[in-house]
């Protein structure tokens, strides 16, 4: 019984597939998921939503 990722990586494009994309999706899940903490942590906000709706103290009091 061959598993399904051997049957890809036979061929010459599966082979390109497995070496060239499959490093490329984890290297930018990676960098989205690194830059998503970095901006909730500059923001100081607990959680990505509470960072995204824009509900800190200082945000939207601009003499309004």
């Amino acid at each position: 019984m061959s598993l399904p990722l051997q049957i890809i990586g036979g061929s010459g494009i599966g082979e390109l597939v497995i070496l060239l994309v499959v490093p490329t999706l984890v290297v930018a899940f990676g960098s989205y998921v690194g830059v998503l903490m970095a901006l909730q942590s500059f923001f100081g906000a607990s959680s990505w939503e509470e960072t995204s709706s824009g509900e800190s103290g200082e945000s939207g009091e601009s003499g309004e």
